[in-house]
């Protein structure tokens, strides 16, 4: 099994209640033994409030993690990450954000459209392919100028249309994914697989299988794996599947960060 999760959240996150400390000995209890915490940093349309997170929090979020490394550093390496949310809406402040903190790595997402969450809209009652499409757009813009290491669950719409019994995927527009995969590797960027849709309603991890592929066929080979846990019991769940995933895809290595560099040494998959 693979011994790392690129993905987890803790209590600094407005999204879990779960002390950090909680989720090193979940990750522990996993036979983890790298983590990259990656909490929320969120931007918004500038008609929203700019102010919604601030510098503060990521301070917060790094003594947390430097406390946390000591504690557990003879059975875990505790990296600190961040997981910063439509950075195509304000990308001045976004890279003041990862230029001001000594992340090790940044996965960059696209959570929000209007500053709705895509967990907030009526899939019955949206027009799914306009949203789509608004989705399509959103990636390509972060992917085009973002300053990040990989590019976060990247399908991650078709999870709160499942959770409402709608089907929305991104398989129906090929070539702008390939596009987007196209733009990601040419600018040395990667993605991840995020198995936390391996516990929800969408049973598949985000990207799925097909777009795994294609990734793999536009020439990616940067990818990372993460259970976006928000909880001690998730840390860790879903990485066997995704090691099985990568192996009948082809990939021979996950790629691994620290501070912000990407590592020679790599880990086979078996």
């Amino acid at each position: 099994m693979l011994y790392m999760d690129y993905h987890v959240h803790c209590q600094n996150s407005p999204d879990s209640s779960e002390p950090l400390e909680e989720i090193c000995k979940g990750a522990i209890d996993a036979g983890i033994k790298e983590i990259m915490v990656t909490d929320h940093y969120e931007m918004f349309t500038d008609d929203f409030g700019r102010k919604a997170y601030q510098p503060e929090y990521l301070t917060q979020c790094l003594e947390s993690v430097l406390q946390c490394r000591e504690k557990f550093k003879d059975q875990l390496y505790v990296g600190f990450g961040t997981e910063l949310g439509q950075i195509h809406l304000q990308p001045a402040a976004a890279a003041q954000v990862t230029k001001s903190f000594p992340f090790d790595f940044v996965i960059a997402s696209f959570h929000k459209i209007d500053n709705l969450d895509l967990k907030g809209y009526d899939y019955h009652k949206t027009n799914c392919r306009i949203l789509k499409e608004r989705y399509l757009d959103g990636l390509l813009a972060i992917a085009r100028t973002g300053d990040f290491d990989c590019m976060g669950h990247v399908d991650l719409i078709k999870r709160y249309a499942a959770g409402q019994g709608v089907s929305i995927r991104l398989e129906e527009d090929e070539e702008a994914v390939r596009e987007l995969f196209r733009i990601l590797v040419n600018r040395n960027k990667g993605i991840e697989i995020n198995t936390s849709g391996l516990r929800q309603a969408v049973k598949e991890q985000f990207p799925s299988r097909t777009l795994l592929k294609w990734y793999r066929e536009e020439g990616g080979t940067i990818v990372t794996v993460g259970s976006d846990a928000h909880c001690r019991q998730d840390v860790g769940k879903g990485i066997q599947e995704a090691e099985k995933l990568l192996q009948e895809l082809g990939f021979p290595y996950i790629s691994r960060f620290r501070e912000r560099k990407l590592l020679q040494e790599k880990v086979m998959i078996r």
